[in-house]
């Protein structure tokens, strides 16, 4: 009976890093004032580098130099030179896995042992970092959650 009834599911889900934009953090020409006021830091700074930022890592970018290859417009520039979505994260790997033993009480029921572990190598997955490069936190992805293990363990009555 201990070697009868198991089951083992897995779930991956392996992704590549999501673009976004560095932003300026604020709108000094007003630029985009009589749209609304969250939108002044949709502004992007120019490019003071000519660097391919595009093929390179969060990692890679603050070794280059972080904050010092971007600058900040003055209200003589309406808009930075910046591209849309230059930036990559980090991409996510994540493996779930589940263990269940079914255990056959009568011929219409059963008790099911279940363990599900939620990121079961317990891997850091970071969100998008800071993108405004006039903050402290500028491509600080370290700051963002990025969940740990979770273990459910759980007894379930099938009828």
């Amino acid at each position: 009976h201990l070697l009868v009834g198991w089951q083992f599911n897995t779930l991956f889900a392996l992704q590549s890093g999501s673009p976004f934009t560095p932003l300026n953090g604020s709108d000094p020409a007003g630029a985009l004032a009589s749209i609304s006021a969250l939108v002044g830091n949709a502004i992007r700074p120019n490019l003071n580098t000519t660097l391919d930022l595009s093929g390179m890592s969060v990692e890679d970018i603050l070794q280059a130099g972080g904050r010092s290859l971007f600058r900040t417009i003055t209200a003589a520039d309406r808009v930075g030179n910046v591209g849309r979505n230059t930036l990559r994260s980090d991409g996510v790997n994540n493996i779930d896995v589940g263990i269940l033993k079914n255990i056959r009480i009568a011929e219409t029921q059963r008790l099911q042992l279940r363990a599900d572990f939620f990121n079961f190598t317990n891997t850091r997955d970071f969100g998008i970092p800071e993108s405004r490069v006039t903050s402290a936190n500028f491509l600080n992805q370290w700051g963002t959650d990025g969940g740990s293990r979770r273990v459910i363990v759980g007894l379930r009555y099938v009828f």
